[in-house]
């Protein structure tokens, strides 16, 4: 089956101070399927946001290929093509208080891809806002309400509504439930789980909540300065890391077992600049268990028999057979 989104040596750079390069992201193979959640987490910084807005052409590719629904959309970039893509996916963007433009009724918010793509007329539209609305659990006479007078969990299920006025088949989640209090988080991400159940919707879901990805993704994705370390299904990475960075991401997540008492393995230092990352394995600066190797080779991603992915020199890997 064709994959909706994906991605091969995919790089987004920056210009930097005195002509440097700011590598956010830095050669990067993903694949969405149709129906899936794929969770990308990873520290501030590590260029997950920058990789989900990329994914759709919201940030220009600086190399690789990228592919949307089966065409190249770095070399078909044109109008006609970027217009497609537009209207088969959808971003919900992580303020739902920035994303929204303060000048107009959430109604109109929601309706304007319908007038971008220029679909039905006012009345089909008007019908259509109030279903999104009803759908989303907010009543439909809201529609001529302006953002001010939402809270944030209301915002966010508006910035849903708006993501789905065009049926997409594809939305990037960028940390959707970050900016909400933890009381409203789950009927936000019960929300998302019940959309994807009815309409078939894949989800490039970025977070650094590791509790709400390992809920709701089947893939996970660990980023570290600018490049997936690790790629595995949710069980497999939540139940069995292999990467030294992601045992030490799940180690430091809080936990609300007061008997669990035991202290994360420390992991030293900040994050190399993507200014000037490291040579070799960007982690080993970081890493208790970096060899000579480490500094001096940057490791492959590569995969064992059962598909799960891991770019470090130090774990044992049985390679697919060809």
């Amino acid at each position: 089956m064709t994959p909706l989104l994906e991605a091969e040596g995919l790089k987004v750079h920056y210009p930097g101070p005195r002509g440097a390069v700011v590598r956010a992201v830095d050669g990067v193979d993903l694949v969405l399927h149709a129906g899936e959640t794929l969770g990308l987490v990873g520290e501030s910084g590590c260029g997950k946001s920058t990789l989900g807005r990329a994914m759709l052409r919201l940030e220009p590719p600086a190399g690789g290929r990228l592919a949307a629904f089966g065409e190249d959309i770095i070399e078909r970039s044109g109008r006609k093509a970027l217009a497609t893509l537009r209207r088969r996916t959808a971003m919900i963007f992580q303020d739902p208080h920035a994303s929204l433009d303060p000048r107009m009724t959430v109604g109109q918010s929601i309706a304007e891809p319908l007038v971008v793509h220029k679909v039905g007329d006012r009345a089909s539209r008007a019908r259509r806002v109030a279903e999104l609305l009803e759908r989303v659990g907010l009543t439909p006479d809201v529609a001529d309400r302006r953002p001010h007078a939402f809270s944030g969990g209301q915002l966010q299920r508006v910035g849903i509504a708006r993501a789905l006025a065009l049926d997409p088949d594809v939305v990037v989640a960028d940390e959707p439930v970050s900016a909400l209090d933890v009381s409203v988080q789950a009927g936000v991400v019960n929300l998302l789980m019940d959309l994807q159940a009815e309409r078939g919707l894949a989800y490039l879901f970025v977070a650094h909540d590791l509790k709400v990805v390992e809920l709701i993704a089947h893939r996970v994705a660990v980023m570290y300065l600018g490049r997936v370390v690790e790629l595995a299904s949710s069980a497999a990475l939540f139940g069995a890391p292999k990467h030294p960075y992601t045992r030490a991401l799940l180690a430091a997540a809080p936990t609300p077992d007061p008997r669990r008492r035991d202290d994360p393995p420390a992991l030293a230092g900040e994050p190399p600049s993507p200014l000037d990352p490291p040579h070799g394995c960007a982690f080993h600066p970081r890493c208790p268990l970096a060899e000579d190797r480490c500094r001096a080779d940057r490791p492959a991603l590569r995969a064992d028999a059962a598909g799960h992915r891991v770019a470090c020199h130090l774990v044992s890997l049985d390679e697919p057979r060809a």
